[in-house]
């Protein structure tokens, strides 16, 4: 039993790995959100301010259907790669397991994912006290 594995043991190994790296994933993307969101309200107060002391004629509704316009598309085209992606994994199922990905590592890391967002921060720091 020296070099033997059970395949259970890299299952949880393996899923563990994922949800560990995905609760980081989650949190760093939730940061980097957090951080252009503040960039762009900034950017938005600095225009309504400029606009208010006259320096600057802003154009709120072409504005508003510019923003309208890429956010829609930034939608449509995250939808359109998860679509292909999906259909590519559907139609090779090989791909899978040429990637090396284990099944466990994918359904580990998207709870953490999830759990990295919701949190907000850092995973790696503990409770402090209340």
């Amino acid at each position: 039993m020296g070099g033997f594995q059970l395949p259970i043991e890299d299952l949880i190994f393996s899923g563990g790995g994922g949800f560990l790296f995905g609760i980081l994933a989650g949190y760093a993307i939730k940061k980097v959100m957090k951080i252009a969101a503040i960039i762009i309200g900034l950017f938005v107060v600095a225009l309504a301010y400029l606009s208010y002391k006259g320096l600057l004629d802003v154009k709120w509704a072409s504005l508003e259907n510019v923003t309208r316009y890429t956010l829609s598309n930034a939608y449509e085209q995250t939808f359109h790669i998860l679509n292909s992606t999906s259909a590519q994994f559907a139609a090779h199922p090989s791909i899978i397991a040429i990637s090396g990905l284990p099944v466990a590592t994918g359904v580990g890391f998207v709870p953490g994912l999830m759990m990295g967002l919701k949190r907000g921060r850092s995973p790696l720091k503990g409770r402090s006290p209340s």
